[in-house]
């Protein structure tokens, strides 16, 4: 199988795209957002979240879905929502209003593989990626589709697969998370700029890693990083970045990276494993390849585990175990690359959790519960806004207004 390959990006096609394509109004939301997709009625609710209390309000009107949605990722200018739905391997678009609501955009060429479960924009905001997971049996099935996003539109790009030549099975993609900075790599014509990929493989209990980058002529490459794939716990699902991961220049909340870490949940196993994501040549990295070194052990959760939610504001990370209905709680240290588990060590959940996130300012933190139709909201208790001493333990207990009821079974949720 070939491991390396190229694609053009055809800049009439883009342009005819942005011509026929969705609007990009800039936004700059002033409180938190949540956007709710459900599956039984094939909806997409919008609501403002009060982050005092974390109130939920909706906003705007309901706008419709494709068959079965399954995760959401947002452009990085607040502009565009993007939508997967597994049942019909469409990708909804949807503009977002400044107070949050959403309209819905044509898109006949959104069509993602076969079973797609989960999407990332790329940092510059210009790619999206989806990860289609396939099916076990068919071992080309597991696929990679990327697209180009101009003016809030999509335009095919290429797909590429997970498996490799020792593949007897599907990998079954069912994560995917692009590194937040980028670094020099080589090629045939060069030295470029590339970004990493990492691909959680459901059916081979591995996390793959890509290098890509697009060149001065546009066109896309993607070739696998040395080591990849690398071993993960049973059935890894959610992926996500530490809080501070490719920080260069101190930020209001990070003063330098904090080791660039990976996280990935193994809803097989119950389980967290952590890895050093090479995107900086610091620490045990020795060069920044997006290569991906393991971290010691593994730090046991809930049963199911499919989602991890990063505190952005304190070391604190969240697991969303949806077998065991509830939230894992854990503190995290940059410098050993481990998660503690708080007392108590998890929260409940109504039935079969199936997403979650946390808003910008790290105090609010929501589950859409697709048994019960319903979302449990939380408060994480955070250090004071005015500074001081701060008891921060980043527990979270229910809102004062701790569910939210739906119709349709929650299938995926965005946070902001």
């Amino acid at each position: 199988m070939r491991t390396t390959s190229r694609w053009v990006l055809i800049v009439s096609l883009l342009l005819a795209m942005a011509l026929g394509g969705c609007e990009n109004a800039s936004n700059n939301l002033g409180s938190g957002t949540v956007w709710v997709a459900t599956q039984g009625d094939q909806k997409l609710t919008s609501f403002s979240v009060d982050l005092s209390s974390g109130g939920l309000s909706q906003v705007g009107d309901q706008v419709a879905t494709g068959v079965t949605p399954a995760a959401m990722a947002i452009t990085h200018d607040l502009s565009t929502i993007f939508l997967v739905n597994t049942g019909d391997s469409s990708i909804g678009v949807y503009s977002v209003n400044p107070d949050g609501s959403l309209k819905a955009s044509s898109c006949s060429s959104c069509t993602a593989g076969q079973n797609p479960v989960a999407l990332a924009v790329d940092p510059t905001g210009k790619l999206l990626f989806v990860a289609n997971q396939g099916t076990f049996t068919d071992p080309t099935s597991g696929t990679v589709s990327v697209f180009s996003i101009s003016s809030g539109s999509l335009t095919p790009v290429t797909t590429f697969a997970t498996e490799t030549a020792a593949n007897t099975t599907g990998t079954g993609p069912s994560g995917v998370k692009v590194s937040p900075v980028s670094f020099s790599c080589a090629s045939s014509t060069g030295t470029q700029t590339c970004n990493s990929i990492y691909v959680s493989n459901q059916f081979t209990n591995t996390v793959s890693a890509f290098q890509y980058f697009v060149d001065s002529s546009g066109t896309f490459n993607v070739q696998p990083t040395g080591g990849s794939p690398y071993a993960a716990g049973t059935n890894p699902t959610g992926l996500a970045f530490s809080r501070c991961a490719g920080v260069s220049s101190a930020t209001a909340h990070c003063t330098t990276n904090d080791g660039n870490n990976l996280f990935v949940t193994n809803s097989g196993s119950g389980s967290v494993t952590i890895f050093t994501a090479c995107i900086q040549a610091v620490g045990a990295c020795a060069t920044a390849d997006g290569s991906l070194l393991p971290s010691p052990g593994n730090s046991a959760t809930g049963i199911g585990p499919i989602a991890v939610v990063v505190n952005p504001v304190i070391n604190f990370v969240y697991t969303v175990d949806q077998r065991s209905n509830q939230v894992s709680q854990f503190s995290y240290s940059p410098v050993t690359a481990v998660l503690s588990a708080l007392s108590p060590a998890a929260i409940s959940t109504a039935s079969n959790p199936a997403a979650g996130g946390i808003t910008g300012d790290g105090g609010v933190v929501v589950v859409a519960n697709n048994g019960t139709s319903n979302i449990s909201i939380y408060k994480v208790n955070l250090p004071p806004s005015s500074g001081g001493v701060s008891t921060a333990n980043g527990k979270l207990v229910p809102a004062s207004q701790p569910t939210v009821s739906l119709s349709g079974q929650p299938s995926a949720v965005l946070v902001r």
